[in-house]
């Protein structure tokens, strides 16, 4: 198989109150398109530290462990291990 960057998948930050982007919101005077959702796209609430994804039809997260604390370092963990896979292709590391 070949390798390909997969640099298309959009990160959105915003509170768990906030409503997640989804096709024909407007967010910053910007209406959202199908574009501008691709699967493996993310939302952190930064109040909860849950990380959302997008998998082409709404906004999942993750089964909850016992431990709240846990998941959410489970989440931050799997961001940078995406983030460092991201850099090492970029860089060619």
């Amino acid at each position: 198989m070949t390798v390909l960057l997969e640099g298309t998948t959009r990160r959105y930050i915003g509170l768990s109150t906030d409503e997640k982007p989804s096709v024909g919101l407007q967010i910053d005077g910007h209406t959202v398109g199908a574009n501008d959702l691709p699967v493996g796209s993310s939302f952190l609430e930064t109040d909860t530290g849950r990380i959302y994804r997008w998998n082409g039809n709404a906004w999942t997260v993750p089964a909850l462990e016992s431990d709240d604390q846990l998941f959410v370092l489970q989440a931050i963990l799997i961001e940078v291990t995406q983030l460092r896979e991201m850099v090492a292709l970029v860089s060619g590391a």
